[in-house]
């Protein structure tokens, strides 16, 4: 069999989609060797893919503005290569399948993966005519395709509810953490991270991931300076940074006791989640949010806003808060500091790690794909 897939998030690895597309991918060819993956991104990328793993580069059109070039590249390069290639599962990493009923003519398997339904729920995420007809035309080719994973039960949901489609033809595949952040960083890196930024071990609050308006991080930092007002002095560190030139994605700077990193790599960001008092994420709505397992798996204390798909991926694991409660994270923030058995925190948080794997993802995946094509 052969696997066509877009996988063009693999040139924004620091994303969510991107970390999926990898892991996913890694597995599924180690478990698989028998089929063909042709993975296409539109430049070069550094990645290391088992043997029967091909990337192609097809460049983006140079004319016409970012979101033209974009849709050309889903909606008419990628697909023409698929059929030129005669793959026999087109696999679309995001909801970019093809928009024209003319393509589910050729006999192509069409799988897609829906992580949240964000952009359709929230007005805000359709700014502008083109974005709000991109978004319109992705939400309608989603209904064609044969197959969609998505990756909670809560994004489940959402997917039959906004898009109209038949819940047994979304499967639930679950992500997890990067393997790097199962491993046992040693020592004298994580002495070099923390001395890097002027960190303490298990003495800063650390938040990971983006600034757009879901994410809170205005909310996160307002409930800090409450926290340092009642006395409270260990840092906060924001690792992460704006994805995009949108009013979508804001940009902040240091302040009282806040670090500011920017985007880091896998071994310094490992050492930053083995070396913090808690790890924290205030979102206001998320279709999985990876951060929380790649704490887990680092055995950070997890402090998460109290809503269904952090209940769903968390269980009983974090501590929660709920964020239209002035005063609720900063009280999170001493709990965790003045709770007596703090490795219970850390022990929860081991133990939650295990739930998740990506070869137990691959498998699941792989078994749809397989069934599909058969049919």
């Amino acid at each position: 069999m052969k696997i066509g897939v877009n996988a063009r998030l693999l040139c924004e690895p620091y994303t969510g989609i991107g970390q999926y597309t990898f892991n996913l991918f890694r597995e599924l060819a180690k478990i698989d060797p028998n089929n063909e993956y042709i993975l296409v991104v539109p430049k070069k990328i550094n990645f290391l893919f088992p043997k029967n793993v091909t990337v192609k580069v097809i460049k983006q059109r140079l004319l016409g503005t970012k979101g033209m070039k974009k849709t050309w590249w889903e909606q008419i390069a990628v697909p023409e290569f698929f059929e030129r290639e005669k793959v026999d599962v087109a696999f679309f990493t995001y909801p970019s399948s093809p928009w024209t009923k003319d393509w589910y003519k050729k006999g192509i398997k069409t799988v897609v993966t829906i992580h949240d339904c964000i952009p359709w729920m929230r007005k805000s995420y359709r700014r502008g005519l083109m974005s709000k007809l991109y978004h319109h035309r992705s939400k309608k080719a989603v209904a064609m395709a044969d197959v969609i994973f998505t990756v909670s039960e809560v994004s489940k949901k959402d997917i039959v509810d906004v898009c109209g489609v038949g819940p047994e033809r979304v499967r639930v595949v679950y992500n997890d953490a990067a393997p790097f952040y199962k491993l046992i960083l040693p020592k004298v890196d994580v002495e070099e991270v923390l001395r890097r930024f002027s960190l303490k071990d298990e003495k800063f609050f650390l938040y990971v991931g983006g600034y757009d308006e879901r994410k809170n991080v205005e909310y996160l930092r307002a409930e800090f300076g409450k926290y340092l007002k009642n006395g409270g002095k260990i840092p906060l560190v924001l690792v992460g940074g704006k994805l995009h030139r949108s009013k979508l994605y804001k940009s902040f700077g240091g302040g009282e006791n806040i670090v500011i990193t920017g985007f880091l790599g896998d071994k310094s960001l490992s050492a930053m989640y083995k070396s913090c008092t808690a790890f924290v994420n205030v979102s206001s709505q998320e279709g999985f949010n990876i951060p929380i397992l790649e704490a887990a798996n680092s055995g950070a204390p997890i402090i998460l806003s109290d809503i269904p798909v952090h209940r769903e991926v968390a269980g009983d694991s974090a501590l929660f808060v709920n964020i239209d409660q002035k005063g609720a994270l900063a009280s999170a923030f001493e709990k965790i500091i003045s709770e007596k058995n703090q490795e219970g925190f850390s022990s929860a948080s081991k133990e939650l790690a295990k739930k998740y794997s990506w070869e137990k993802s691959a498998q699941e995946v792989k078994d749809v794909l397989v069934n599909l094509h058969s049919e």
